[in-house]
């Protein structure tokens, strides 16, 4: 069974009880699987509530098995292109403060292979950016006030290093092309979003985590486990390594609003928009 608005509250008392009452909420979108998973895992090992959306929970069999063991995780349904669904949720948890909003569900074209120009599907195109721009602009504010009422007052948007304009010709040349406007059109809407709400305290971030080793690929017993993409990854040194989720997270921590200028690598890098 599905926990709700009422097991944020339980795990405050909890906290308040426990001695932990500086304990934090957190809430994550593309939860299910890949990073989003990595984050809640994480944030949960560091007592903080985690409220763990995803589009469809009852296929979400990891999530919920570690959520079943864990009472500071609570699911939720959140289509981030449903704008009702967005809505529904936001006013459920009206009154709860969430300290980071966590913006990791998107689509990964490289996934499917690149689009190269010449043979771009436009409707995927269109897909893309409503889900990797638009849905992430419509969760940020619908939660704003959320984040606002809350101590760390921080929403971070998972980009890419394929977002950069400066650095496309070092990326791959003209592959990939609806992915990386998605992502750097992602960069500009949060940028545009951190001017709008500083004065407010709320910090807008943008973050990319590049590949990461979810998995635990690179330390596999058995190489033929690996999947063919990934086993490419690791030869190339393209995959990154299963602490730069918790590295993301430190690096969360320390944002500050003079921050909301500068785009990072999950390292803490710096790259150029």
């Amino acid at each position: 069974m599905r926990r709700t608005v009422i097991g944020v509250f339980l795990a405050v008392c909890l906290a308040i009880f426990t001695g932990a009452a500086d304990a934090k909420t957190v809430l994550i979108t593309g939860s299910s699987t890949g990073h989003g998973l990595a984050f809640v895992k994480d944030y949960a090992a560091r007592g903080w509530t985690v409220i763990a959306t995803c589009r469809s929970p009852d296929k979400a069999d990891r999530l919920q098995a570690f959520a079943s063991e864990h009472d500071n995780v609570i699911v939720e349904e959140l289509d981030i292109v449903d704008y009702p669904e967005v809505d529904a949720l936001a006013k459920k948890y009206e009154g709860t403060a969430i300290d980071v909003l966590n913006l990791n569900g998107a689509i990964n074209t490289f996934r499917f292979g690149p689009n190269r120009f010449g043979s771009i599907d436009y409707e995927w195109f269109e897909q893309i950016m409503k889900v990797n721009v638009i849905g992430q602009i419509y969760v940020a504010e619908a939660f704003l006030e959320h984040v606002a009422a809350s101590e760390e007052k921080k929403i971070i948007a998972m980009s890419a290093t394929g977002g950069s304009i400066a650095n496309v010709g070092r990326r791959g040349g003209g592959i990939a092309v609806a992915y990386r406007a998605s992502k750097a059109g992602l960069n500009m809407a949060m940028r545009a979003m951190g001017e709008a709400v500083k004065e407010r305290g709320v910090i807008v971030a943008v973050i990319a985590p590049g590949t990461i080793d979810t998995e635990g690929y690179m330390n596999a017993g058995d190489p033929s486990s690996i999947p063919d993409r990934y086993k490419r990854m690791i030869q190339l040194g393209a995959l990154d390594p299963r602490h730069a989720i918790t590295d993301m997270m430190d690096l969360i921590d320390g944002l500050t609003l003079d921050d909301i200028d500068k785009y990072h690598q999950w390292d803490g890098e710096k790259l150029r928009w």
